[in-house]
């Protein structure tokens, strides 16, 4: 809610701007850490990640 409250006064787009940037490294930074969580405890390697490239996931149409 204050979140909300916070936009609804936001007098300007660059305010708007920094505002999403801050959340969007919150988010960022809790995504990089349970990346690094799971790296540590084994269940995640660069193999891995690496191997999500090359997958293809789309759903194939005839």
């Amino acid at each position: 809610m204050q979140i909300l409250d916070s936009i609804a006064n936001v007098s300007n787009d660059q305010e708007l701007i920094e505002i999403r940037n801050i959340i969007a490294e919150c988010f960022s930074n809790k995504a990089l850490n349970a990346v690094d969580e799971l790296c540590d405890a084994g269940k995640l390697s660069t193999k891995i990640i690496e191997s999500w490239s090359k997958e293809h996931l789309r759903t194939p149409y005839k």
